[in-house]
């Protein structure tokens, strides 16, 4: 049986044994869950946790050593990584917009004793889920953006600083060349390391999910139920929206295709990215639709393709978005301008952070949570890693959609800039 069904199959089993267990027998509910549900739950979001500031830090620094300098990636590297900004950001400012109109997260009353880590130290970054929230300022956001102790940001958790922290990094030691490859070499290495340990929890995220869920519907209700289900409705509306608009709008204005028959072409690789939740498995049928079906040259799909499944999650931003909103709304907190705007910017960089395995999207989440303060041991965030599994598959199909747009913009746009694109990307 396959890993996404097992934990549709868990998620199912936590909403009737939460339930049930909570309305017909309180007594036996209240023992699983201390001794059972909420030690599962709470050990799979510390594992969680244990392993973001690494791998961001890693994924990060290897991603742009990767990409190189500016000056050698020339005019189609500048047009790529545009296109993977602007439709990153418009992803997730749709998600957002969707979230606040649907509002999947209003009028649920989450009962104070129903945070997940409930004995975690609240003087760790981000928000618990009982505490007030002190929105910073637009001012303050930015000045916070460099930090003045690396070591301290790492510790303490602060992801916009060590994102700031690992770009700066990376920069250095594109700089250094030669001089620094046995540290490019180690980074390479814990960066294998930090996306074999992702795979190993991801291996019991049915027991998890079931876990999580249990404890969210057994504390507050059958409230969650449809708090649950709105969430659904919003990633779907959200995801479709892009589709339909983002994407049709830019194939037809910017490519030689009809936006039905670009889709068709892609059918392939969709049924793969949404079986497989990986846009890495994905890449050898999204690079043979692209170069047999949309006749997209090979040099440029050997260069965007790679590069898109690193850094351009159009899906996974969006996701960003809503639960952000989701969990603000759940918690009774007023999201200002500078945190939309933040969220936006950290979905942004974690695009570049999360691997693209199964999963790796529950990292990037976990970054963005952490860079607004919003609290990362909460119902809300059971709701969403509990449904995370199901929801990835949807996720991972627009990512590689999205890759195989913007390969294609960029193979009619290449021009005189098709000599700069035998790199290392070339395969």
């Amino acid at each position: 049986m396959k890993l996404a069904t097992k934990t549709l199959i868990a998620i199912m089993l936590g909403v009737l044994a939460g339930l049930c267990l909570s309305i017909f027998s309180p007594n036996i509910y209240g023992i699983l869950n201390t001794y059972i549900f909420s030690p599962i739950g709470e050990l799979f979001i510390k594992a969680i946790k244990m392993i973001v500031i690494p791998l961001v830090f890693s994924a990060v620094v290897l991603s742009i050593t990767s990409i190189g300098s500016p000056k050698k990636l020339g005019q189609l590297g500048g047009k790529t990584v545009a296109l993977f900004v602007v439709t990153t950001m418009i992803a997730c400012t749709i998600g957002i917009t969707t979230a606040i109109i649907i509002g999947p997260g209003k009028n649920i009353v989450i009962p104070e004793t129903s945070s997940i880590l409930q004995d975690e130290d609240h003087n760790d970054h981000g928000a618990s889920s009982t505490d007030t929230l002190e929105i910073p300022t637009l001012k303050d956001t930015i000045l916070n953006i460099i930090p003045s102790n690396p070591f301290e940001a790492f510790a303490s958790g602060d992801m916009l600083q060590v994102l700031t922290f690992s770009i700066f990094f990376g920069f250095g030691l594109v700089l250094l060349g030669d001089k620094a490859k046995t540290i490019n070499q180690f980074i390479h290495q814990l960066n294998e390391l930090m996306m074999k340990l992702v795979q190993i929890i991801m291996k019991v995220i049915p027991f998890a999910a079931f876990s999580l869920v249990a404890t969210s519907m057994g504390t507050a209700g059958l409230e969650l139920v449809g708090s649950m289900v709105k969430y659904l409705i919003v990633i779907a509306v959200g995801l479709i929206v892009h589709v339909l608009v983002t994407y049709s709008c830019m194939i037809s204005l910017f490519t030689k295709f009809k936006p039905i028959h670009f889709f068709h072409k892609m059918t392939p690789a969709i049924g793969t990215a949404f079986a497989t939740s990986s846009s890495a498995a994905t890449l050898p049928v999204t690079k043979s639709c692209c170069e047999n079906d949309l006749k997209i040259s090979h040099d440029v799909s050997s260069f965007v393709l790679p590069l898109g499944m690193t850094i351009n999650m159009n899906g996974a931003s969006l996701s960003h978005g809503v639960a952000a909103v989701f969990v603000a709304q759940l918690n009774g907190i007023d999201l200002g301008l500078a945190q939309y705007l933040t969220i936006i910017f950290i979905s942004l960089l974690a695009s570049i952070g999360a691997p693209a395995i199964p999963g790796g999207g529950i990292v990037s989440l976990s970054m963005v949570f952490l860079a607004v303060g919003l609290p990362i041991d909460g119902v809300g965030i059971a709701i969403i890693l509990g449904l995370f599994r199901l929801v990835d598959m949807a996720l991972t199909s627009v990512n590689v959609l999205g890759d195989a747009v913007c390969a294609s913009i960029v193979d009619k746009n290449k021009g005189k800039s098709s000599d700069v694109i035998n790199q290392n990307f070339v395969s």
